[in-house]
């Protein structure tokens, strides 16, 4: 106080006073005190210091600013989510506001999928519940944003099956098969159309590019005749068209409609010096489909596909099962029955 006194009275400053001497036999310690302000932060401990991190989950994918942004893995709970009191919060639509959660459970680290709309994944699998991590997993959050492990005190144990119990393994199997039977698991039928003698029909063109538009342009045409009949398309190759409908009436009214324009198609459609021909069939059950994707794993799609190869060139052949699911059988006659391949197959009038 003296010192700036003395500046402000243009005196010269002169050095700090020293300090009391002390009485004898007395010792008077200088104790600076710093007042260290530890706020809690994501992952550690509020008003203390922060654990030590045990591992580190490393944005691999995903929105340009968390990019290699590492999230020190402290908690025995953490969660992954677009809300903004999630740990890791990710701003992007596709993910859920509390998405999953990354759980330790004893000497176990736990990857739990909390959404009702968005996938988890680990390591390309779909998680249902719950998964056990180990050291160098990637999660994936919907298809934006992939997250990498780096936890060397939970490496994976290289024998088979050690992560998982007897019990766990049950769960998650019947967890599996309640999901397949609750979102891909329907009734419908399979429609099979092909081309016939599709390879005639390309050699027999001298120019390369009539043979893709014409297949092109057909495939877009079975394509529509499918939608406006309420069926899609599933993945297939250019000469062969696999589609499933929900109802066998709409299946045999889009295999009609098919062969009915076939002809006009023809005339302004195809710029091939022969005409495309076809062989539909139709075949009727459960099934496992994924619509999303446009896959299907059943017995039911191989029937209709043997059907279609068995069927009359510009014919149907449908199954027995397909004809009695029928609501309504208005122009439709049978034109003899045989049995192809253990399916009892009926020949449809289109005309």
């Amino acid at each position: 106080m003296k010192r700036w006194l003395d500046r402000l009275r243009g005196r010269p400053a002169g050095p700090p006073p020293s300090p009391p001497e002390a009485p004898l036999g007395r010792v008077v310690e200088s104790v600076t005190i710093t007042t260290l302000a530890v706020t809690s932060a994501p992952g550690g401990r509020a008003g203390g210091l922060l654990r030590p991190a045990g591992g580190h989950l490393t944005v691999v994918e995903g929105p340009a600013p968390l990019l290699s942004r590492r999230f020190a893995i402290r908690d025995s709970e953490i969660s992954i989510g677009r809300g903004q009191s999630c740990y890791v919060a990710i701003d992007d639509p596709r993910i859920s506001r509390v998405h999953a959660q990354v759980v330790r459970e004893g000497d176990r680290l736990l990857l739990v999928h909390r959404s009702g709309t968005n996938q988890t994944f680990l390591n390309g699998m779909a998680v249902l519940e719950r998964a056990v991590l180990s050291d160098g997993d990637e999660i994936q959050l919907a298809d934006c944003v992939v997250l990498r492990l780096e936890m060397p005190a939970v490496r994976a144990d290289p024998r088979p099956g050690a992560r998982f119990g007897l019990r766990e393994a049950m769960e998650e199997r019947v967890a599996l098969e309640d999901r397949i039977a609750s979102e891909f698991v329907r009734d419908g039928s399979f429609l099979d159309v092909d081309v016939v003698d599709s390879y005639h029909l390309k050699v027999s063109e001298d120019r390369p590019e009539r043979v893709v538009v014409s297949f092109e342009r057909f495939r877009a045409y079975i394509e529509g005749a499918v939608e406006q009949h309420g069926g899609q398309v599933l993945n297939s190759n250019g000469d062969e068209v696999m589609a499933f409908f929900p109802a066998a009436d709409a299946a045999v009214a889009g295999a009609r409609s098919i062969l009915t324009l076939l002809p006009a198609w023809n005339e302004r459609e195809n710029r091939l010096e022969q005409v495309f021909r076809v062989r539909i069939g139709i075949h009727t059950g459960r099934s496992a489909v994924d619509l999303e994707r446009g896959v299907a794993y059943s017995p039911v799609l191989d029937g209709a596909g043997h059907l279609q190869k068995a069927a009359p060139v510009n014919g149907v052949l449908i199954s027995r099962t397909t004809f009695d699911s029928l609501g309504r059988r208005d122009g439709l006659e049978p034109r003899g029955v045989a049995t192809h391949g253990g399916i009892e197959a009926y020949r449809i009038a289109v005309d």
